[in-house]
């Protein structure tokens, strides 16, 4: 299965020189509507006693809400839409950043992810998104069981208004615990002070502490993950930006927006070919100094289409 995420100018270098993309909380979807449940559903289960969920191997006890549940979890979009013009102008800045295709397992959709998974399996999702019309769960709530609970959760993760359906989405989602990269974006040493509690310790805009082992060096105990929730849920106030790291293997191509510095997204390429071992440097070839696997989007002359041209 192929899919595609478009990325901006910035996003694009970061990602060139080291592939990861950004596991994105409810509140920081372009769709205000993104996971929340309406006040028909949460009348329906505000009164039925629910039962602990296992997140990262421990029981976690999250209110007669489901909010505190939901908010537990990150998003990874791409989309089946190759081109998507209002995609390329949305969110690969005006075309000036990328579109990167990814060659995705159908069986093992998550293995695109250079991750280890730190939860039980069924806290794994993927699928396609529905686009809707109405937004209420249809199903019957009886004692909000482990099983009731996945069905409701699955239904708000992967379901949007019908007017985002030109986006063709395939949406993964997971526990934040599997982020496995945090940068900070801010400057200031308030940023800082907040964050060296939690076991970062190195200058802002560096990476900090790979989460998955500090939970694992933790014990996954619940006072890290509920210090690390507060960020997650909090992040612009921390300026912080969690990220999942991408399995190189799985990257098959990348195409270079009509807007593009081609010149730029060359050196970044090389450089993070540099950077970079075994099948993370394949799209440049240092010996031959050639590119694989690279295009350069064009204008059709006559068409509403793109042409791609081979980047060498």
């Amino acid at each position: 299965m192929k899919l595609y995420k478009y990325l901006s100018t910035d996003a694009a270098m970061a990602f060139l020189k080291e592939p990861a993309l950004r596991l994105s909380q409810n509140n920081s979807q372009n769709d205000p509507f993104e996971v929340l449940p309406t006040e028909i559903d949460i009348d329906k289960i505000i009164n039925i006693s629910q039962k602990t969920v296992k997140i990262h191997g421990e029981e976690f006890k999250s209110h007669r809400d489901i909010n505190p549940y939901l908010d537990l979890y990150g998003y990874v979009s791409l989309s089946k839409n190759k081109e998507s013009m209002p995609m390329w102008g949305n969110y690969a800045t005006n075309n000036k950043g990328i579109l990167v295709e990814f060659e995705v397992d159908e069986e093992d959709p998550f293995s695109i992810f250079d991750i280890d998974k730190t939860n039980d399996n069924d806290a794994y999702l993927s699928d396609n998104v529905i686009y809707n019309r109405e937004r209420c769960y249809s199903k019957t709530i009886n004692n909000f069981s482990v099983e009731e609970v996945n069905n409701f959760s699955k239904h708000y993760f992967f379901s949007k208004h019908e007017s985002w359906e030109h986006e063709e989405e395939y949406r993964f989602a997971l526990p934040f615990t599997n982020c496995n990269k945090v940068i900070t974006l801010g400057n200031s040493n308030l940023i800082k002070n907040k964050l060296s509690y939690l076991g970062y310790k190195g200058d802002l805009g560096e990476e900090i502490n790979d989460l998955s082992n500090l939970f694992f060096l933790g014990g996954g105990c619940e006072t890290s993950i509920s210090k690390w929730n507060s960020v997650w849920r909090n992040f612009e106030a921390y300026q912080v930006m969690f990220l999942i790291k991408i399995d190189p293997s799985k990257i098959s191509k990348i195409y270079l927006g009509v807007n593009s510095d081609i010149q730029k997204m060359k050196e970044v390429i090389i450089e993070g070919t540099n950077l970079a071992t075994g099948n993370r440097g394949r799209f440049y070839n240092s010996f031959e100094r050639k590119f694989r696997d690279v295009y350069r989007c064009k204008l059709d002359s006559n068409q509403f289409k793109l042409k791609y041209e081979k980047l060498t």
